[in-house]
């Protein structure tokens, strides 16, 4: 939180940077719409340089990233309707299509990383500079002109953009025209897993294994059956504002007719983010009386009577020892406590501990590729800057490969309808069919949003 008084200042900074800087540049400055282009020749020297020396390998290269392009195309479109099945089976509290601006992911409650404004300004001057001088290098080495380079600003936000010849580019195969306009996508692809690779040295060099990390078992209580959660009524407690639920940092019993069960601060703090859910299902989390969660276990389990625990496999060769009743010491990152075993709700022959283990997602898929699934780690240093850099990594490699598959839709204003314009023109041989091609194609993705919004509003 404390970041996020410095971050605010650089935004207000920032702002002020630009304004003088647009009122001491105006004469220099043109104005498209609602967005000031500021134009210059910075950069025009290395892509001829880059175009000329790396020739062969462009060539190559072109067919690479013009066949990734249209299958990028072709998994937008798969990813917008999962999406759509998604939402309807798990209702969403925010919007399924949002801006990636600062601050969005914090507003919504979103599982991400928070996103600052520092974040964003330095991801887009990579992402946008590398996506423009992409395309430039790629019309160089196709011989068309680039008459400049630049940055739009639409207030504090800001564009990059390489200018090519739009008269000479017309002109030139339709294969160089592909290869131009896939070349953007093709290069925030490549960047986006360049930045996964360091992220996953950052994380190896910045993080230590801190034992095996895991859950409470937990239930799911109807609604209907809640008399009460803590002080509260089951009404009372679900309207509740979400700054109401964050200052609740005590354990609340949650009581039906027949048993008493628990909700602790950490799924107190996911209410807010599962009312829909909530409101559809008619039921809530809440934990039993199971061992880990009565002997209060905390951190990630190191060792098991003396035996260390590397991952998921150690834990059950050691708990296949136990029996029901027994009891066990376990020591985690932040203590030793004694659990004792229960009967499995299984098999009551054997041992239950009262945990469960999260399958990987794709953030810990990102952060933690050298480590065991399901192990817990901590910083090697401060644990603020370490934060810091790897959330920052993080937020490189998804909006890359965002940047990415978003620029190839089909729709008229992204590169996607400019070589999906081109594919239509292939195939039909004539431009007119092709428009009209590219025309439906865009309504298409256009439904599809629209259907994805529907769905998440009566959900």
């Amino acid at each position: 939180m404390k970041f996020l008084y410095y971050d605010l200042i650089f935004l207000a900074a920032f702002c002020i940077f630009v304004f003088v800087f647009l009122r001491i540049n105006r004469k220099k400055i043109q104005r498209e719409g609602i967005v000031f282009l500021y134009r210059t020749k910075v950069g025009l020297k290395f892509i001829d340089s880059i175009a000329k020396k790396f020739k062969k390998i462009l060539d190559s290269v072109g067919w690479v990233s013009i066949i990734l392009g249209f299958i990028m195309m072709v998994l937008m479109f798969y990813l917008l309707i999962q999406t759509i099945i998604l939402t309807a089976a798990i209702p969403m509290s925010a919007p399924p299509i949002l801006p990636l601006f600062p601050y969005v992911p914090q507003a919504f409650n979103l599982p991400l990383p928070p996103f600052y404004f520092t974040y964003w300004i330095v991801i887009i001057v990579i992402i946008a500079v590398v996506h423009e001088f992409a395309h430039g290098i790629f019309a160089r080495h196709d011989k068309i002109k680039v008459k400049s380079t630049g940055f739009g600003f639409l207030g504090p936000f800001l564009a990059a953009f390489v200018e090519p010849d739009e008269k000479q580019l017309v002109k030139k195969k339709n294969k160089q025209q592909l290869e131009i306009f896939s070349a953007g996508s093709f290069s925030n692809l490549v960047f986006a897993a360049i930045f996964m690779l360091i992220l996953q040295l950052f994380f190896v060099l910045a993080y230590q294994p801190a034992g095996l990390s895991y859950s409470y078992a937990y239930n799911q209580i109807n609604v209907s059956e809640i008399q009460s959660i803590g002080n509260y009524s089951i009404d009372g407690f679900l309207n509740l504002s979400t700054k109401q639920l964050a200052e609740i940092n005590t354990t609340l019993a949650l009581r039906t007719a027949n048993a008493t069960y628990y909700v602790d601060p950490g799924l107190i703090q996911q209410i807010s983010q599962s009312k829909r859910i909530i409101a559809k299902y008619h039921l809530i989390p809440a934990y039993g009386e199971e061992p880990a969660f009565n002997a209060g276990l905390k951190g990630g389990i190191e060792k098991i009577n003396g035996i260390k625990i590397k991952s998921t496999n150690d834990l059950s060769n050691v708990l296949s020892t136990t029996k029901p009743g027994d009891t066990i010491t376990v020591e985690t990152s932040e203590g030793t406590y004694q659990v004792r075993l229960a009967q499995n709700p299984l098999n009551s022959s054997k041992s239950y501990m009262g945990i469960y283990f999260s399958k990987s997602t794709i953030l810990s898929s990102l952060t933690a590729p050298y480590f065991s699934p399901g192990m817990e780690v901590k910083s090697r240093g401060n644990e603020q800057t370490t934060t810091f850099f790897r959330d920052l990594l993080v937020w490189l490699v998804l909006i890359g490969f965002l940047v990415a598959l978003f620029n190839m839709l089909p729709v008229g204003f992204l590169d996607g309808g400019r070589m999906f314009f081109i594919l239509g023109l292939v195939v039909t041989g004539s431009k007119k069919k092709a428009k009209t091609w590219l025309t439906v194609a865009s309504y298409i993705v256009l439904l599809i949003i629209l259907a994805m919004l529907f769905v998440w509003i009566i959900g």
